[in-house]
């Protein structure tokens, strides 16, 4: 209870819908309370004796609607579950098993299976409570059950459509990246940003270089999320100064550090369990606060686009990786110390840096695409277009990587043609970033060597 009651609004939503079965037994509830009010009205009330003979029906007709759409139902649950797992399977093959939550999660799969499961129920228990002895003529068990089949047959409509269009590299890819760009706003901007400090000789002098106090953990795992709130407030309540000793993503071993402390205060007593647990270990990574599990998503898919002879999708890939850097450069400060209001340094983080998401992103491509002109030079029209939206604190990390992309590539694959588009690419890169005499000590180099 105490990991939930901290959780933010945001992890609790991820936490909850990132299972399957939730939505269907809210729907389930929801089902069985129509079921008790339209039983209510119809055997108790009697409420089918008292309208038209046209809006009700007699307890063999209302029995025989029952059974039929209990196993047309039936059916097309069972048919409607085959298709998540055809589609499932699809997803894990073709492009990343990683990305199979993102399907799962998304309101149309959850609120389908939620209808599918309540609608059944909802006939199944109204044929059970059927009884001829009790009512005559029956109007809203039989109207409902109509109801709630022809709702079914649309939300199946409905579904089909989402899975093909989910089946679309660039409609799942760009849904990915929203849910990115949600990381990015909620976990380094609306969490951390107003901690951050703009100026880092706000805090010189306060950066420990003692040896501090060490914190371990007793179980091995992922580090899924970390409390960074009221991490802060602890420390400031216990004027301590912490350093995270993993960043969240990493896999944390059993017995080694998870945070070292500071006292500024020797005599203080520090309750070591309280911080413990601010740290939520499990068995899988999420990418509730980890954007770098967000973007390996992306690279994976990329990766087996490459594999698979598909250009196409690979390219959309980087395009949408590029989007998602330039996102981070933009809007996120990058400085691994937070502070309280009064600039006392509170936290130290395990932090990435920009020039750390570009190879993220890019590294395995380009090792990958390493022979395959047309990818690189897809890849650099990227860069370039990084280059110029990012901030100028970064554009140098933009050079750095283009420079490392093109001494990584495989020369002897590359005609006059590609030549020139390849040089030009490099060319904008170093325009965009005011690195020209670096470019031109570049490419003398790439000739002597080739």
């Amino acid at each position: 209870m105490n990991k939930y009651k901290n959780m933010s609004k945001r992890e609790k939503w991820h936490q909850v819908y990132s299972n399957l079965w939730v939505t269907p037994i809210i729907y389930a509830g929801l089902s069985l309370l129509l079921f008790a009010l339209t039983v209510w009205v119809d055997l108790k009330m009697e409420f089918g004796n008292k309208i038209p003979l046209i809006l009700s029906a007699d307890y063999q007709l209302t029995k025989t609607i029952l059974s039929t759409l209990t196993a047309g139902l039936l059916s097309l649950n069972t048919f409607t579950f085959y298709g998540v797992l055809t589609a499932l399977t699809t997803f894990a093959g073709q492009f990343s098993p990683r990305i199979l939550k993102n399907f799962m999660m998304t309101k149309v799969t959850q609120r389908t299976l939620g209808i599918f499961n309540g609608s059944f129920l909802y006939v199944l228990f109204c044929l059970l409570f059927l009884n001829g002895e009790t009512a005559t003529q029956y109007s809203l068990i039989p109207v409902t059950a109509t109801f709630l089949t022809a709702l079914c047959l649309i939300a199946f409509a409905i579904f089909i459509n989402h899975i093909v269009t989910w089946l679309q590299v660039s409609n799942m890819t760009g849904d990915m990246k929203r849910e990115s760009i949600d990381i990015i706003e909620n976990s380094l901007l609306s969490e951390l940003q107003p901690y951050r400090v703009d100026d880092e000789g706000v805090i010189k002098g306060q950066i420990p270089e003692s040896q501090g106090h060490q914190i371990g953990m007793d179980k091995s795992g992922y580090l899924q999320t970390v409390d960074f709130i009221p991490l802060i407030k602890e420390a400031c309540k216990d004027d301590l100064i912490i350093r995270l000793e993993y960043k969240v993503g990493n896999f944390v071993f059993g017995s080694t550090p998870l945070l070292t402390y500071w006292k500024n205060n020797e005599e203080t007593a520090i309750d070591e369990f309280k911080y413990k647990n601010m740290f939520h270990i499990g068995n899988t990574q999420t990418e509730i606060q980890d954007i770098e599990f967000s973007i390996n998503k992306f690279v994976e898919i990329a990766i087996r686009a490459l594999g698979n002879d598909d250009p196409k999708t690979a390219t959309g890939t980087i395009y949408e990786i590029g989007d998602l850097l330039i996102n981070i450069s933009r809007k996120a400060k990058l400085t691994p110390y937070l502070t309280d209001k009064d600039y006392n340094l509170r936290l130290i983080l395990r932090n990435l840096y920009f020039d750390d998401y570009l190879y993220i992103g890019f590294a395995s491509i380009r090792h990958y695409a390493r022979d395959n002109v047309v990818i690189t030079v897809e890849l650099l029209k990227v860069l370039e277009a990084i280059a110029q939206g990012v901030s100028k604190r970064d554009s140098k990390h933009v050079w750095e990587f283009a420079v490392y992309t093109a001494s990584g590539f495989e020369y002897e694959y590359m005609h006059q043609l590609d030549r020139k588009k390849f040089y030009d690419g490099l060319f904008n890169i170093a325009k965009a970033t005011g690195n020209e005499e670096d470019y031109k000590n570049l490419t003398e180099k790439i000739v002597q060597n080739n």
